[in-house]
This record gives C-alpha cells, sequence and structure tokens, in this order.
C-alpha cells in the first residue's frame, strides 16, 4: 500500500466515522443504547478471555481478505481504542462476536455480521491457530455469506 493508499483509507475512515458521530448528536438516546450494548458485548467476552487475546482474534480477523468486517478491525490491536468499540450491536454494518473458546495454540470464534449492501445477517465460524512465530492465522472458515441458511462444510485455508 502506498502512502497515498493509505491517506485515502484513513481519510475515508475518517469520513464514516464523522458521519457516524454526526447521527449519534442526531438521537443520543440509542446512540446511548447502543453504546451501552456494545459495552456490555465486550464485557460479557472480558469475563472469559484476556483483553490482549480478544484483541488478537480481532486482529487476525482484521487480515482475512474477503472478511468483510475487516476494515472496522484494522486497528484492534491498538490499546488506546476502547475494546467495546469494535462491537456493534443494533447499529449497521452489525458485527457481533456470538462465542469465542481459547486454547493455547487454537481459537474458535462464531461472528455475525451484516453487509451495508444487504440487510441479512451473516454468521461465519473461523478457527485460527498459532503459526511458529505464535501469531494467529486463519485455519478453517465455516459459513458465509454463500449460505447464509446454515453452515457448510469447514474451507481449509492453504
Amino acid at each position: 500500500m502506498s502512502l497515498a493508499e493509505f491517506r485515502e483509507a484513513m481519510k475515508t475512515n475518517a469520513l464514516e466515522i464523522i458521519e457516524e458521530m454526526e447521527e449519534d448528536h442526531l438521537n443520543p438516546v440509542q446512540a446511548f443504547l447502543e453504546q451501552m450494548l456494545c459495552r456490555r458485548a465486550a464485557s460479557k467476552l472480558l469475563k472469559k478471555h484476556k483483553e490482549s487475546l480478544i484483541r488478537e482474534v480481532l486482529q487476525a480477523l482484521s487480515e482475512i481478505d474477503d472478511f468483510h468486517p475487516a476494515r472496522w478491525l484494522w486497528n484492534a490491536r491498538h490499546p488506546h481504542v476502547p475494546l467495546h468499540a469494535f462491537f456493534r450491536s443494533k447499529r449497521e454494518p452489525v458485527f457481533r462476536v456470538i462465542a469465542m473458546e481459547a486454547m493455547p495454540q487454537v481459537v474458535t470464534v462464531t461472528v455475525e455480521y451484516s453487509d451495508t449492501a444487504s440487510a441479512s445477517v451473516i454468521r461465519e465460524a473461523f478457527r485460527l491457530r498459532r503459526d511458529r512465530r505464535g501469531q494467529l492465522g486463519l485455519e478453517l472458515r465455516q459459513g458465509g455469506p454463500a449460505n447464509n441458511s446454515g453452515i457448510e462444510p469447514l474451507q481449509r485455508n492453504n
């Protein structure tokens, strides 16, 4: 990615955030309720897992090429961004972590998300495995946009 492409991506991201801030200003009650739901979702995950692991999983998801919510998760490793900021319970596009199981080398996570183009919610399950450097990477992927109604057989990422 060149410097110009990076700046353009950051500009687009900033404009989207400003637009959401304007929406929040117009409807503060709805914005407050959404924030409380997102904080609750983050809190439920934090009861079972360390924040560093949750951020590592979100970062690994952001590196998956055809994963639509990756554009919202790219800065998940930055500790100054509150963890609840990555979850979107009701506001479009939705992003929820439904379940997460962690073992030393493998993390299984199930997420629901929506695409801004479609109104349907997509559920996907991911199995992430640590490589020899200790970084999480995609091993298996289940479900997805093509099969919204049910879970299809696991696809191995080669």
